[in-house]
C-alpha cells in the first residue's frame, strides 16, 4: 500500500467519523429541544452539540475532502447550525 493509499484511506475514515459526530451532535439538539428550557439537561447537551459544530468545522479544513463529501458535510453542519440557533446559540 502506498503513502497516497493511506492517505486517502485515513481522509475516508476522517470523513466517516466528522459525519458520525454531526450526527450525533443533531440527537444532542433533539433532546436538548425535549427538555425543559432551565434544565441542566438541555443546557448539558446543547453545550455538547455546540462543542461537535466547533470541533468538525475545525476538523473539516485539515482534511482533503471530496467535493461530495464536503457538500454533505457542509450541509449536514447547516442543519446542526440551524438546530444549535433555535435553542439560542450565537455564531
Amino acid at each position: 500500500m502506498s503513502l497516497d493509499d493511506v492517505r486517502n484511506r485515513l481522509d475516508r475514515t476522517g470523513f466517516s467519523f466528522l459525519v458520525s459526530d454531526v450526527e450525533l451532535a443533531l440527537t444532542l439538539t433533539r433532546i436538548a429541544q425535549d427538555a425543559d428550557t432551565d434544565s441542566d439537561k438541555r443546557a448539558r447537551n446543547q453545550h455538547n452539540a455546540r462543542r461537535a459544530y466547533d470541533t468538525v468545522t475545525g476538523l473539516m479544513s485539515r482534511m482533503a475532502l471530496t467535493g461530495e463529501e464536503e457538500q454533505e458535510l457542509t450541509a449536514k453542519l447547516g442543519q446542526l447550525k440551524s438546530e444549535l440557533h433555535l435553542l439560542g446559540e450565537q455564531f
